[in-house]
């Protein structure tokens, strides 16, 4: 019988992988061209197709090899006699949150053509008939589970097939059963959702009439947005009464939750939006619950609406989702701002701000940090940096930006790149030539280097990286003073020699040197005025006792200093 043969198509994608059963097929053609597909797209992968016949007599599948591709062979895979156990074995199991969220993954093609959630599905006969008829989606949709159940499992791809049908069928049969017998509560359009609640819930109190009632209702919107409206409707129409309102508000958080886990749901939610940076705006303002956001003004009045829940600390099924779908836009290659890398930058850091804030364990810290590490290592990517230094006045300006950058990359490793980054840009001719025999005037230019190299120090580069990058810029501001002799140039002259310790530990403590060995040679030099025989003997006059207590002061500020930057 055709129903008793199959064909399994398994797949190594590299030498240090494992092999995998990748999908089955019951067509043979099918199957061998999902094969060379494979083989195309991946060239150090390997591939094997396998025929499996069902032995009626021994009650199991005999497996023939028909193709074998790829760079290896697959070894004899130890024949599968374990008996098939699904976690679902009532059609009551397929409403668990669980059960929902596979059928959601397995049919969002066709709920999403459908403009329909997998509740609705669920407790619509109509629905149903038109799953029924349009082919196969559920047939495709029993091999997807069965092929992902079997995997990591001893028993075959064809018992979970098995399993799995006779469960659709009885669930099916169900809800057809439901439908004739007209045991499926009516919900008029245009009653009163309390009073809809309030009824099943002094009824049966079963949350599968209240789920069926809600999905009679939805039978009237035919589009997700419609559908947000109508649910959010009866999220402000609940019973009065906690017991009957916390039934009836559980439900309608996850018939939500169950829209906008959809693409298209979440689309319907947010509105249009200009780039993945608006998406991200907006999902962080609805998880935070703050409706009165700016960036929420332009979006669908069911963004604010749902927000004014969250604030309230309704809708956890929402919040959820809402969670689940920044981490996975974080994780997108897509630029959040492809226009500009400056606003990207911004927004980056002002998202981070503000989710870290707010994380909990719905949308814990760790994974925040993971998925705007992964970001950032994007923006360090060369054609951004070039970005990031285009029309830039000058070698200056190109370390400003740079540095500045440090405060918005998330991860070690990521700083590290950007240090590598910060020390090509020291160490070329542009820099050598600015600095070391630019324009400016030699203070102006060792000024520029002192500041560069103070940010960098309290900065949060990894130690290692931040001490050579500060010894960095030191070497370059010793070629500024040898060449330009400016220390030499305030020893120069007849003044005291007092004032001539002065002006050189000025220079090393108001920002003009670098630390290191820029300001250990002024305070060097310093050091020889006030010891020479001329520097004593000022000391001893009255004047002198005032500005010796200066430099005494400037001393010590300079030590400390010198080991901040250690």
């Amino acid at each position: 019988m055709p129903g008793d043969i199959h064909y399994e198509v398994f797949f190594k994608k590299n030498r240090k992988s494992a092999w995998a059963l990748n999908e089955a097929r019951d067509d043979r053609d099918q199957a061998l061209r999902l094969a060379h597909s494979l083989i195309a797209k991946n060239k150090d992968a390997s591939v094997r197709v396998t025929k499996e016949t069902f032995d009626p007599e021994h009650r199991k599948f005999r497996s023939v090899p028909i193709f074998e591709g790829g760079a290896e062979t697959m070894q004899g895979e130890k024949e599968k006699t374990g008996e098939a156990r699904l976690p679902c074995l009532t059609p009551d199991d397929l409403s668990k949150p669980h059960a929902r969220d596979t059928i959601r993954r397995v049919l969002s093609g066709w709920l999403e053509r459908v403009q329909a959630i997998p509740m609705e599905l669920l407790h619509r006969p109509d629905l149903v008939e038109s799953l029924e008829a349009s082919g196969t989606e559920l047939q495709h949709a029993v091999q997807k589970v069965a092929i992902a159940s079997a995997k990591d499992s001893d028993a075959g791809v064809h018992g979970y097939v098995k399993q799995l049908n006779e469960l659709v069928q009885k669930s099916l049969g169900r809800i057809y059963q439901d439908g004739r017998n007209k045991t499926l509560p009516e919900y008029p359009k245009s009653a009163r959702f309390c009073d809809i609640a309030s009824a099943i819930h002094a009824g049966d109190r079963r949350a599968y009439s209240l789920r069926a009632a809600m999905a009679n209702r939805l039978r009237h919107e035919k589009k997700y947005g419609d559908k947000l409206e109508a649910l959010l409707d009866m999220g402000d129409s609940l019973p009065e009464d906690l017991n009957v309102h916390n039934f009836a508000r559980d439900e309608v958080d996850h018939y939500i939750a169950e829209v906008i886990a959809f693409d298209a749901g979440r689309d319907a939610l947010l509105g249009k939006c200009k780039d993945l940076g608006e998406t991200l705006e907006r999902l962080a303002c609805l998880f935070d619950g703050d409706h009165s956001a700016d960036a929420l003004n332009l979006a669908p009045s069911a963004a604010k609406r749902l927000a004014r829940k969250i604030h309230g600390k309704e809708y956890p099924a929402c919040r959820a989702v809402i969670a689940s779908c920044i981490l996975k836009d974080l994780e997108r290659p897509k630029r959040l701002r492809p226009s500009s890398v400056r606003d990207e930058v911004r927004l980056a850091r002002d998202l981070a701000s503000r989710l870290v804030i707010c994380a909990d364990s719905t949308l814990p810290a760790d994974a925040l940090i993971k998925a705007f590490s992964s970001r950032s290592a994007r923006l360090l990517q060369p054609e951004m940096i070039d970005e990031l230094l285009r029309h830039s006045r000058g070698v200056d300006e190109d370390l400003d930006r740079l540095i500045s950058l440090e405060e918005n990359i998330v991860g070690e490793s990521n700083k590290q790149k950007l240090a590598g980054y910060i020390r090509s840009t020291l160490g070329s001719p542009q820099a050598d030539a600015w600095y070391v025999r630019g324009e400016a005037k030699p203070l102006e230019r060792l000024a520029k280097l002192t500041a560069q190299q103070a940010r960098i120090l309290k900065s949060k580069y990894p130690a290692r990286e931040k001490l050579e990058l500060a010894a960095t810029i030191d070497t370059l501001g010793m070629k500024v003073i040898d060449q330009t002799k400016i220390l030499n140039m305030v020893e120069s002259g007849d003044r005291p020699a007092l004032d001539k310790a002065s002006g050189l530990l000025r220079l090393a403590t108001g920002g003009a040197l670098p630390i290191g060995n820029c300001s250990a040679d002024a305070q060097a030099r310093a050091l020889r005025h006030l010891k020479s025989a001329v520097g004593l003997s000022e000391a001893q006059q009255d004047e002198g006792r005032g500005k010796l207590k200066d430099i005494q002061s400037m001393l010590q500020q300079l030590t400390s200093l010198q080991a901040t930057a250690a």
